[in-house]
Formats: structure tokens, sequence, C-alpha cells
């Protein structure tokens, strides 16, 4: 697989259209998508450093661009880092985003049709937009977070994009959590082999994980080892405290 990992605070069009030329030179030439297929998820409001956080998947050719935005309250800019995704990888994914219609979501009842930023921001709650084509079919809506979490279809697309952009680009500074500090506990997760940790159903990373901000507050947590053992539990997070588990995910329970 080939694969490049680009960072920067303003962007650099021209360094990113060479890196895609590059790879679309020794990739297949085969189309994964319609050219410019792609997925964007973005994320506004609430509490939190970030003005405005965006995930991305986009179809060039042969080459899927995974890329995280996030637009800082702190200073002027953003930052952003990417990664260019080529071959057996690349159509998995775009396998699996099909399968959950990632790039053609049904339309929530009460979401808010067109551009978000034509609208007024929430004062209480974050704002999700998504934004996606297949080809030359667009659908672009928003849906506040209390909205997204009654929509299994709408969480499940969020989670799988997310988690395929951060897997592949890595995090940024600073956690996107949209809550004041004073409300954040901390989690420390080990396990016995790989595997991936799921928050309420959404909120999806890596093991093992220490120091991880979450909400205070009573949570499911999933895990699932790379040998597919699966443990649930649930857990309370204190404000201010700190959490630390060890899951083990052999065959005995």
């Amino acid at each position: 697989m080939s694969s490049l990992v680009l960072q920067s605070y303003k962007g650099c069009p021209y360094l990113i259209a060479l890196a895609i030329l590059l790879l679309s030179s020794t990739a297949a030439s085969k189309p994964l998508a319609p050219e410019g297929t792609f997925v964007r998820i973005s994320i506004e409001g609430g509490v939190s450093p970030f003005s405005k956080i965006s995930y991305d998947l986009t179809v060039r050719g042969p080459i899927i661009v995974a890329t995280i935005v996030k637009e800082s309250l702190c200073y002027k800019g953003q930052q952003d880092k990417l990664r260019l995704i080529d071959g057996v990888p690349a159509q998995q994914l775009i396998v699996a985003l099909s399968k959950i219609k990632a790039f053609d979501p049904d339309i929530l009842q009460g979401a808010v049709v067109g551009k978000a930023r034509d609208n007024a921001l929430p004062k209480d709650q974050p704002r999700y937009e998504f934004w996606s084509a297949w080809g030359q079919e667009m659908t672009r809506f928003s849906v506040l977070e209390s909205q997204l979490r009654e929509a299994e279809h709408l969480s499940a697309i969020f989670s799988a994009v997310r988690s395929a952009v951060v897997a592949q680009t890595g995090s940024l500074p600073m956690r996107d959590l949209f809550h004041p500090t004073e409300k954040l506990g901390y989690l420390t997760m080990t396990a016995t082999e790989s595997a991936t940790a799921t928050i309420d159903g959404w909120d999806s990373f890596k093991l093992p994980v220490d120091g991880l901000e979450v909400v205070e507050g009573y949570h499911k947590i999933v895990v699932v080892g790379e040998s597919g053992v699966t443990r649930e539990f649930n857990i309370r997070i204190v404000a201010g405290g700190s959490n630390q588990i060890h899951v083990l995910l052999d065959e005995r329970e």
C-alpha cells in the first residue's frame, strides 16, 4: 500500500496535488468510485477549543484522500492532516462505507437540509453536518447531537468516517470534546490484545489509551479485540477523576 502523511497549519494545495499525482501514477487505473465521490462530517457549536472539526474521505481516481481539519478559537487559520490511501485498503474502505450508505445517507426527519452555516449555531449542543456525494448525486444536511444519538444510521456513519480518518491520519493536538473542562474525567484503558473501544455506540478509539478525556456520567463501553472477542460493560466517569481499566479478551469470561 502506498501512503503519505501531510500535516500543516495553512494547507498547501500544490504539495497535496503533487502527492496525489505521484501515487496515482503507481496505482491501478480502475477507479474506486465515481471521481469526486466523498463524505465529510463537520462538527460545530457546543463548548470546545475548536470552532469546527471536519473528517473527510474523498475519492481521487484509484486513491482515497483522508483528511482531518480543526479550526481553532485560539489562533487564526486551521490545523489539517491527511493521508493518501490506495490498493486493497482503499477498496475495502469504499465497500464498508457503501454498505452503511455513508455516501448517500437517508436524511433524518427534522434535519436541516442545506449548508449548516447558513443557520445560527445552537447554544446548548453541537451541530453535525453530513455532506456527501456519490458522483454527482449530492446530499447535505445537519442535525443536533441529541438527534444524532437517536439516529442509529447516522451514528454508525459518523463513527465509521471518524474512525477511518483518524486511523489513517492519527489525531491532531487536543481531543475534540464539546463539553466544559470542569465536566470531564479521565479514562485509562488497556487490554490483553490490540483492540478498539467504543463509548456509547459512537466514540471509538484504539487501545491502549492513557488519560482519555470523557464527559462525566455513566457510559456503555464495547471493546472488540483483534481476535473478534467482544466485551461490554458500563463505567461511571467522575469530573476530575481517573478510571483505570484492564480488559481481558481471552475466550474465558
